[in-house]
């Protein structure tokens, strides 16, 4: 491959939380192509499972739909979700990324997200993007104003996938996007320099136990320590 055929001006960013669809945009808008990718469903990240943003308390949502959609009409923008970073190779300058694309189970192109499936699955799921606070089905769509805004089928808990039992969002869906047989895809990009905006996952306290959880778990008293404290009298 020669030098000036590189795309050394095209831009990876791993992570489509809020940093990485502000970074997307910029780069976007100053001409740079753009590949976002990101291992949910949708974009959004954790600031879309938020109701407000702290120190303003402004809608999340708010904030960020009007930005789903900029990514989504940006001509230099390629938005891969449900897609992980599997090889990153090369140097500054030339990069060779392979990604892997996990299965839908849905055609992204023929679903008009219209939720017909989600009304006709038999399975009840805890919401994932709900903290599972909530049901939701076996095909849904991660969340309401989601981009892109199509459906995906989890594999852990469809009936079909799982036993190969049922069937019935196949015969629901009228523009026949569903395909329970689809297989991950791989995919490279070469670009010329790469964004990591991961974000972060909640973390676990029980993984320490100076927090008292494990003793809560097993039925002792939290070992906090306690200090007197004596009032001065202004």
């Amino acid at each position: 491959m020669n030098t000036e055929d590189r795309n050394i001006g095209d831009v990876l960013i791993v992570g489509g939380g809020i940093s990485g669809i502000q970074a997307s945009l910029d780069l976007a808008n100053s001409g740079f192509r753009v590949f976002l990718v990101d291992k949910s469903p949708a974009l959004g990240g954790k600031m879309s499972q938020l109701d407000k943003t702290f120190p303003t308390n402004d809608c999340s949502m708010c904030i960020e739909s009007p930005k789903f959609i900029e990514c989504a009409r940006n001509p230099n923008i390629e938005i891969i979700t449900y897609t992980e970073v599997d090889r990153v190779e090369g140097e500054a300058g030339d990069f060779k990324v392979t990604l892997t694309k996990k299965p839908r189970y849905i055609s992204e192109e023929k679903c008009t997200g219209c939720n017909i499936c989600v009304d006709y699955c038999p399975v009840k799921i805890s919401d994932p993007f709900n903290q599972h606070l909530s049901e939701n089905k076996a095909v849904h769509i991660y969340f309401s104003q989601a981009v892109p805004l199509v459906t995906y089928v989890d594999p852990e808990t469809c009936l079909y996938l799982k036993e190969g039992k049922c069937q019935i969002c196949v015969g629901a869906c009228k523009t026949n996007a569903i395909d329970l047989h689809q297989k991950p895809e791989t995919m490279v990009v070469e670009v010329g320099a790469i964004i990591l905006s991961p974000g972060y996952e909640t973390f676990n306290p029980k993984l320490r136990g100076d927090f008292g959880y494990a003793d809560e778990e097993r039925g002792h008293q939290p070992r906090f320590r306690t200090h007197s404290l004596r009032h001065r009298s202004l």
